[in-house]
């Protein structure tokens, strides 16, 4: 049996802070999540499983986002 761990996040950030929308297996899992419900916007990251936010650019492709505000 294997223990599948869900530690890939899909976030938005709302009136001040970050609410955990869906928990997922592997970036591209999240990733397809995304790009099917057409929420790829300024708010919405995905958190992998070294912590780093990943966003949308304008070409559809998966970015390193950095902010000076700490997540």
């Amino acid at each position: 049996m294997t223990n599948t761990i869900h530690n890939i996040r899909v976030i938005k950030h709302i009136n001040g802070s970050y609410d955990t929308f869906a928990n997922f297996t592997t970036v591209q899992d999240a990733l397809d999540y995304m790009r099917r419900l057409d929420i790829a916007s300024d708010s919405w990251y995905i958190i992998d499983a070294n912590d780093n936010r990943l966003k949308l650019n304008d070409n559809g492709k998966l970015v390193v986002f950095n902010s000076l505000i700490g997540y």
